[in-house]
């Protein structure tokens, strides 16, 4: 399968399968390619597969699609090769084509595995097969790849007796890296260069390399590295997975004269290197799974503090005659949904709820950003306006993310009852009187918070709650829950429905509970695809 490859910019060495004939990368969580920053548009350019061949557009992005350094012209596609880069903001690409599956070409040209190694063995057979089987005993019990290829090597200079130092080189992120090397007899062979040329040609190639002597061997005159370095006779074999993937190379090297390697020693080299290949790859997973593993613990972690930041019960309203209840129902290990609610100096309820752009981790240090801003901004007094007001300015203010936070904020006197609420891009809330009716509570929608200082376009609502009554404030991730197959969303009517069910007496709890499973019945059983936070209000 064909794949775009991180060169640099974030997660660099990432690799993104192209699955599909058409693939969009842009800032939209929607993307087919999700990318983030600033210079990022949301739909910023597209490839697609033509026959085989693909096509890289520019979609009219504000930064521009660079491929070779070049600007393409915006809605024009033009053909992307393997091997060429592509910019986009910080993002560097290039593209990667499917290897044919057929064995790649060596310079040892019969086929070389451990069943047919025997004849290949030179001189001391007994020797050099213990040599193997200990290296494929060693290989079937690593896990780690530092002890591996420290080993690997000392197995490697057992069996091939007349090599002063061994080498593995790695492509890492696109580069050749020297992980491991070890020289003859405890020699320091750490600031000995390496021939780039040779490891280079391995790997383009997908061959092995020998050279019996390297000084007179008119492939290497070239070579200014092997000429300083006094090489006489090197072997190279590339490191290659089932699916072409170059992983690497071994290499054994010779500095003294005489003695140099033979045709058999590629031949053995070639035949252990497929082993090692897919032992890397084994090792790679098992880190990969680690990582993994230690990334859900984490997110786990997160996931609790962030709860932590959340309030589980009301305090300082002794013998408060409402009660009021926040869940938080996240689309992923962590949310970027929000909900608040504390006592203001005046002695009312201040109440939030909000909706964060995106999801996971940045959507979630965004809102808890938000929360810690809120309880900070709530010190001085204000209308509810005045409060949104200084939370977008302060948002504002430093947001290279770009992102943003919808938000419906309120506040409750316990004396007269009355409610005062205001809107910031948020869907309205639902009002369930104490007669059972339900009905929307009309404010009229200001502006999302954290683009910039201008006008917000915000209004105030204020009412009084009679006994039983009940607010009911949710995020889109409940109206917005949609159907895999006919894109039907749960929507607002079916919500009214079902708080027009419920009986006055209905603890908040299992209010919520009832309607979040609702939302989940209606898809299906399936995970919801975004944050889904409810907050509940009653007039006891």
């Amino acid at each position: 399968m064909a794949m775009l490859i991180t060169l640099q910019g974030p997660d660099v060495g990432r690799r993104y399968p192209l699955s599909s004939d058409l693939t969009v990368l842009g800032r939209l969580n929607e993307s087919d390619i999700c990318l983030s920053g600033q210079a990022v548009s949301r739909q910023h350019a597209r490839l697609r597969c033509d026959e085989g061949k693909y096509l890289i557009e520019d979609l009219g992005s504000s930064n521009g699609t660079y491929l070779n350094g070049k600007r393409l012209t915006a809605n024009l596609p033009t053909e992307l090769n393997d091997r060429d880069s592509v910019q986009i903001g910080p993002y560097v690409f290039s593209l990667r084509l499917p290897t044919p599956s057929a064995d790649p070409p060596m310079i040892v040209r019969e086929r070389v595995d451990m069943a047919t190694l025997s004849g290949s063995l030179g001189p001391d057979p007994a020797a050099r097969l213990q040599a193997v089987l200990e290296i494929s005993r060693n290989l079937g019990r690593a896990l780690d790849l530092d002890p591996l290829l420290d080993r690997l090597l000392e197995q490697l200079l057992r069996l091939f007796a007349n090599a002063d130092r061994a080498l593995v080189i790695l492509c890492e992120a696109e580069k050749l890296v020297l992980r491991a090397q070890r020289g003859r007899g405890g020699q320091d062979s750490s600031m000995l260069p390496y021939s780039r040329t040779v490891v280079r040609r391995a790997l383009d190639e997908g061959v092995g390399i020998w050279s019996e002597d390297v000084q007179e061997d008119e492939r290497f005159l070239a070579s200014q590295t092997l000429t300083t370095l006094g090489l006489r006779s090197v072997l190279c074999v590339p490191m290659i997975n089932p699916e072409g993937m170059r992983l690497g190379v071994l290499q054994v090297e010779r500095f003294r004269k005489s003695q140099g390697f033979r045709k058999d020693d590629l031949q053995l080299l070639t035949a252990i290197a497929p082993q090692i290949a897919i032992v890397l790859e084994n090792v790679s997973l098992q880190a990969q799974r680690l990582k993994e593993e230690r990334l859900q613990q984490e997110l786990a972690m997160a996931r609790d503090i962030q709860e932590g930041f959340l309030p589980q019960k009301l305090e300082n309203f002794p013998d408060a005659q409402f009660e009021i209840l926040g869940q938080l129902y996240p689309a992923r290990q962590v949310a970027g949904d929000l909900y608040d609610y504390f006592r203001l100096p005046d002695g009312k309820l201040a109440f939030f709820i909000g909706d964060v752009s995106g999801k996971g981790i940045p959507a979630a240090l965004f809102m808890v950003m938000t929360r810690t801003l809120i309880r900070h901004i709530c010190r001085e007094p204000g209308s509810p306006t005045h409060i949104l007001v200084r939370l977008n300015d302060a948002l504002a203010d430093d947001n290279p993310s770009c992102m943003f936070v919808t938000m419906c904020h309120g506040t409750y006197d316990p004396i007269s009852r009355e409610v005062t609420l205001t809107t910031a891009g948020h869907p309205p809330p639902y009002l369930r009187k104490a007669d059972g009716s339900v009905e929307v509570i009309k404010l009229k929608p200001g502006r999302l918070l954290g683009f910039d200082q201008s006008d917000l376009h915000l209004t105030e609502l204020r009412f009084r709650l009679n006994a039983g009554d009940t607010m009911f404030f949710f995020t889109d991730g409940l109206i917005e829950a949609k159907r895999s197959k006919t894109k039907d969303m749960f929507g607002t009517a079916r919500l009214q429905e079902r708080l027009e069910k419920f009986g006055p007496d209905l603890p908040l709890s299992e209010m919520g509970d009832r309607i979040r499973q609702a939302a989940v019945d209606f898809i299906g059983g399936a995970d919801l695809q975004d944050d889904l936070t409810l907050l509940l209000f009653r007039q006891n």
